[in-house]
């Protein structure tokens, strides 16, 4: 059998994709076209009483959205990306290995001003993702439930897009994000069988009284390289992919800047993710991308 054929028929999570930080700055159709499988989202809903939809951007004013580039969307609507991702997999027949989608939540999406949730929370943005990309597109986290919490392969998920919650726990959005409570509350609802559309991350730096059910319950796992190598064979025993905001490259003063040295020292990561995704420092390490 081919290498080719080998990485293909691997399980899902121990795979390694290329993958893109706040993916929404570049053209989403010349990143899949570059090989990208990683992709990450930020979404607010300040408006969604307004527009019924949550929005995709980073910084205020949505400054750093590419709208309208080389195929992205000409609105911010959470709908029309992920429609895009959609589109796109039915040009390739949908051949393609799947595309991991990490929506990082930049408002809280449990609080009092989500209510009824139906139309403003958890629920919405269920239904967000379900109206436009449905079950023939979504592996669901249902889906692993139902699969006894085992991750197909590869070539099993081709043409299938992997949604994950992930936050920040501080910073410049610390005062009104609420990620953590509302990866919490996600998180418990899949472990009961409600409202499993998506799957949940736990965070190396997440804080809380819960952060141990977190750690322990996740289904995928955000943290350092250094962390993720550490804890990669876990990682794997657990069925648990890992991600790294690895954004540093293009800085060039990152001791892991040298991956291809440190990758074969042992360090690993199923998304290492970057701002320089077309960097020669990064895109000529990955070898393994499919």
């Amino acid at each position: 059998m081919a290498n080719d054929d080998l990485r293909w028929d691997i399980p899902y999570h121990q795979a390694f994709f290329k993958t893109s930080h706040n993916s929404f700055n570049m053209s989403i159709r010349k990143q899949l076209n570059s090989g990208v499988r990683g992709l990450e989202y930020d979404i607010h809903d300040n408006r969604i009483q307004e527009i019924n939809d949550f929005e995709v951007y980073h910084l205020p004013r949505h400054v750093d959205a590419a709208i309208n580039v080389d195929g992205n969307p000409g609105d911010l609507l959470l709908s029309s990306w992920l429609t895009l991702l959609k589109d796109w997999s039915d040009e390739q027949n949908n051949e393609n290995a799947p595309i991991t989608l990490f929506i990082e939540l930049k408002d809280c999406i449990v609080d009092a001003n989500n209510e009824p949730s139906e139309l403003y929370g958890i629920k919405r943005l269920n239904n967000v993702i379900l109206d436009t990309l449905s079950p023939n597109y979504l592996y669901s986290h249902s889906d692993f439930r139902k699969n006894d919490n085992q991750w197909p392969t590869v070539r099993e998920l081709k043409g299938r897009v992997i949604v994950v919650l992930t936050s920040y726990w501080g910073g410049y959005w610390a005062s009104s994000e609420g990620g953590f409570d509302s990866r919490l509350q996600y998180l418990d609802n899949c472990l009961k069988g409600e409202d499993d559309i998506c799957f949940v991350s736990w965070i190396e730096e997440d804080r809380g009284k819960q952060k141990l059910f977190m750690k322990e319950k996740a289904t995928f796992w955000k943290c350092s390289l250094e962390f993720s190598t550490k804890h990669y064979e876990e990682n794997v025993k657990l069925q648990r992919p890992t991600r790294v905001d690895y954004d540093k490259i293009r800085m060039g003063r990152h001791v892991k800047t040298y991956y291809e040295k440190n990758y074969k020292n042992g360090f690993r990561a199923n998304f290492l993710a970057t701002d320089s995704i077309y960097k020669e420092e990064y895109t000529k390490v990955f070898p393994w991308s499919v």
